[in-house]
């Protein structure tokens, strides 16, 4: 009997961690898929309009997924939680891993839905002179720092929960507008990281810069979190 209830635990937790690793490969898909998608088809220049964009669909994600997996829908936030010790690693390689997944999804998704020969850009990030790595890297760790850790304090306040989408939409849609004329303001390795893959040449030579400054930041965020927690 007591090896049934074992058996069960163990078969709950697992189904559990299945759903959650799902909803994270979904709603990452969801914020990569407006968010970037917004910059594929047509918003290139228009900044306010790409950081409305993913405001928007973090809120989508969030209001339909939140309740599963916690809502990160990015591995610097995963990283944020797990330095604050409020996930295990291994939800944070399964998060990260199925983020990573749901990006490389929707991307694939804008290769089979135009023509390769039509896109202007894949939504990829980058730099050119005068900016410089070390301002990209600067702008990216601070702008994420600022996302995580305001996603770990509210997030811990249950009276804020219900708004956890407008409030984590509306800081990214802030943030995008500050950081966007600077490092093209990713916040989020695998939104860089995703494009790169297919776009290639300078975008995959320079997203190391949009995978270690935003983790970078998460973690930044967790450590602090955990000392300023009341």
């Amino acid at each position: 009997m007591c090896d049934r209830l074992w058996l069960d635990s163990i078969q709950g937790d697992e189904n559990l961690m299945i759903k959650k690793l799902v909803a994270e490969f979904y709603g990452t898909f969801i914020l990569v898929f407006v968010g970037v998608g917004s910059i594929v088809y047509g918003l290139a220049s228009n900044l306010l309009g790409v950081a409305v964009a993913f405001g928007m669909g973090v809120a989508i994600a969030i209001f339909s997924l939140g309740h599963i997996s916690g809502a990160h829908f990015n591995p610097a936030v995963s990283l944020g939680m797990y330095v604050s010790k409020r996930l295990t690693l291994k939800e944070l390689l399964g998060y990260i891993a199925a983020q990573t997944l749901g990006g490389i999804l929707a991307v694939l998704i804008f290769m089979l839905t135009k023509p390769i020969d039509a896109f202007v850009t894949l939504g990829e990030n980058g730099f050119t002179a005068p900016t410089t790595v070390g301002m990209v890297l600067l702008f990216e760790l601070v702008l994420t720092f600022i996302l995580v850790f305001t996603i770990l304090t509210t997030s811990k306040k249950p009276a804020l929960q219900p708004f956890m989408a407008i409030i984590v939409g509306v800081s990214l849609i802030g943030l995008i507008l500050v950081g966007g004329p600077v490092s093209g303001a990713s916040l989020n390795p695998v939104r860089s990281l995703a494009p790169a893959l297919f776009a290639g040449s300078t975008a995959l030579s320079q997203v190391w810069v949009y995978l270690l400054a935003p983790l970078l930041g998460g973690a930044l965020a967790g450590l602090i979190h955990r000392f300023v927690e009341v």
